[in-house]
């Protein structure tokens, strides 16, 4: 059976807490990404979506310049095992209606990130 660990993204791209969501924004066009891991001194304090910056930019509160990650992302990210099966964290997502889980780390291995697009994929593979 495939695990988490065989699809996720090792190390991926973060940010921290205290930068400005337009450097969020910059940082999600120029590595392609739609998730960004949210540090605050090297520890994981939440997850920032493109989502979040959709609503925030469509809500009523527009993004203002000066406004800064903490103010926009997740602060309970879910986390889930690398040695979890695939059906696991795909209803993860579901039951939670989000887009990606952080990866704990194991045995001196990097933590990581499991998005939607890695389970698309992966899908696509087999089929």
């Amino acid at each position: 059976m495939t695990k988490v660990r065989d699809l996720m993204t090792s190390m991926p791209q973060t940010i921290g807490f205290d930068i400005s969501v337009e450097k969020a924004q910059t940082m999600m066009k120029e590595y392609a990404c739609h998730h960004l891991p949210v540090l605050d001194g090297g520890k994981l304090v939440g997850v920032l979506s493109d989502r979040d910056l959709s609503m925030a930019r469509h809500g009523s509160a527009n993004i203002k310049n000066e406004q800064l990650v903490m103010d926009l992302m997740t602060d309970t990210p879910i986390v889930i095992d690398p040695s979890a099966e695939i059906s696991t964290a795909i209803q993860t997502m579901l039951d939670n209606k989000i887009n990606s889980l952080i990866v704990r780390s194991e045995g001196g291995q990097p933590w990581g990130i499991l998005t939607s697009t890695d389970l698309l994929r992966y899908v696509m593979d087999k089929a």
